[in-house]
């Protein structure tokens, strides 16, 4: 029996995003077209009410709100005065879908669930006063996580610390969130305490803002520009050097002195540094950190990102620092602070010290 022919394309039929100049492709615009495919609206924005601003970011406004008569987070892309090109537009779109096709996939207890997202908000969301009135389209609602952000309880405990139940809690609660989004292929690249939230029901931490969340590539490397926030960016996104998950094992590292501290590890503007400087500056660890949890710290933090343990294993580590540290420590240690850092820095092999820090060897 003869075989059908299969009928002949042209090239137009083929290749639908050929340009009108002969043999001109764009893949840029063959990238976007394949990114809005796969958009679809997820909310009804009559349902929407829009509340108070809660929290600012540099692209987003967050709201209260409610949706369907429950309480709710609405994160609303925000382009202030500055007048959006249309190629900025194209771009920001891309951004935005990128975000929710990672964030809606997502389902872990120390995750910041999404409800939905829509691109079409101010044509029909509802809103309580003019206060909270916005001109955009774009945004995401998310469950409302009563409690504020990691950074707010943090500087509010400045004084007296956290006791050390507290902080292994969050310390794992964080890393579990990371162990799961890597397993999940996601890599976040935004990790820093403005971006987890207390739930204070439970007092569990969650992550949230994927603004700069992407899925692993299966090289397992990946190269941009700057990505994330310096202080928590990793010393190869800095250099903009190739990157994998481990960029977030770094974050993780710097975010764990500063829980365990309950200070800021960098006081001071760390944009103009070099790449060679930055990639050998790190927090001082102060003289009554465990030696267990100082050696996590250092391997989280190795400039080397195949030194850096992976999160699964880092959960592992914490798990076993609690209980050998809570065994160590009597109930009224395990109550109280005592976790004093200085906010001081190491530069390569100088440390700057005052009466009570001391160098990694002589710990």
């Amino acid at each position: 029996m003869e075989e059908p022919q299969k009928p002949k394309l042209t090239p137009n039929e083929l290749f639908p995003l050929w340009g009108s100049s002969k043999n001109q492709f764009n893949p840029l615009q063959s990238h976007r077209i394949v990114v809005e495919r796969q958009w679809q609206e997820t909310i009804d924005p009559q349902k929407l009410l829009l509340g108070k601003v809660i929290g600012r970011g540099s692209f987003g406004v967050v709201h209260k709100g409610s949706y369907d008569g429950q309480t709710v987070a609405v994160k609303v892309l925000d382009f202030g005065d500055t007048k959006i090109t249309e190629a900025s537009m194209a771009f920001l779109k891309e951004d935005f879908i990128k975000e929710v096709n990672v964030w809606q996939t997502l389902d872990h207890p120390n995750i910041t669930k999404m409800i939905g997202a829509t691109m079409s908000m101010t044509k029909n969301c509802r809103q309580k006063n003019k206060k909270t009135k916005t001109e955009s389209n774009f945004c995401i609602v998310c469950e409302y996580v009563k409690g504020g952000s990691l950074r707010s309880y943090l500087l509010k405990n400045r004084n007296k610390k956290l006791p050390f139940k507290t902080f292994i809690r969050f310390a794992l609660d964080i890393a579990k969130g990371l162990s799961y989004l890597h397993s999940k292929k996601v890599i976040h690249r935004d990790v820093k305490p403005e971006n987890m939230l207390i739930d204070k029901q439970h007092m569990t931490i969650k992550h949230t803002d994927f603004g700069e969340s992407i899925f692993e590539p299966s090289e397992l490397l990946y190269t941009t520009g700057e990505r994330g926030t310096r202080g928590f960016m990793a010393p190869e996104v800095v250099s903009r050097k190739p990157y994998g998950r481990k960029c977030d094992v770094y974050s993780f590292g710097i975010c764990l002195w500063e829980i365990y501290n309950c200070d800021i590890a960098y006081t001071y503007n760390l944009d103009n540094l070099t790449p060679d400087i930055y990639q050998e500056m790190r927090p001082s660890i102060p003289m009554n950190c465990p030696r267990s949890l100082a050696h996590l710290m250092e391997r989280c933090w190795d400039k080397d990102p195949g030194k850096r343990p992976e999160m699964k294993e880092v959960v592992v580590q914490l798990e076993a620092i609690e209980r050998y540290e809570g065994c160590q420590m009597t109930s009224q240690e395990l109550q109280l602070g005592g976790c004093f850092g200085f906010g001081l820095f190491r530069l390569g092999r100088n440390v700057y010290r005052t009466p009570g820090t001391v160098r990694n060897s002589e710990r």
